[in-house]
């Protein structure tokens, strides 16, 4: 699917599989034994942030240094993933690396301070899906 047509989005399945799931974690906040807290991390595309909305958000923490890397993938956690996929030879390893530093990293969201940057977790796990089933 492509992410920049909103409208293959709206008419998909899985468009309203995500609605849904996230319509029933809001409704099961209302209960006393219901969901208490939810985490979301990650960076989603703006296309989905719809789905969650509605969730009264208490604290954004990813502008905090101390959480620099809570929003995505750390070039260690990547590094890890392509050595596994290519079996630790470091060549491939580091040539898939380089493209992925490319097109998927260089997001952070501190102004304080010069954080690590990390890598999109959904553009990184799309492309080790791709490459790994070659």
């Amino acid at each position: 699917m492509d992410p920049h047509d909103r409208n293959a989005w709206k008419r998909s399945g899985v468009a309203g599989a995500l609605k849904a799931f996230w319509a029933a974690v809001k409704a099961a906040t209302d209960y006393e034994y219901g969901v208490q807290k939810v985490f979301l991390t990650g960076i989603s595309p703006l296309l989905l942030t719809h789905l969650s909305a509605g969730f009264n958000i208490a604290e954004n923490i990813s502008f905090d240094p101390h959480f620099a890397t809570v929003c995505g993938l750390t070039k260690h956690d990547v590094l890890g993933a392509l050595r596994l996929v290519f079996k630790n030879d470091e060549e491939k390893v580091h040539e898939h690396l380089a493209k992925l530093e490319k097109y998927a990293n260089g997001y952070h969201f501190s102004n304080l301070k010069n954080v690590p940057t990390v890598f999109n977790p959904q553009t990184v796990m799309w492309y080790l899906q791709v490459i790994y089933l070659k």
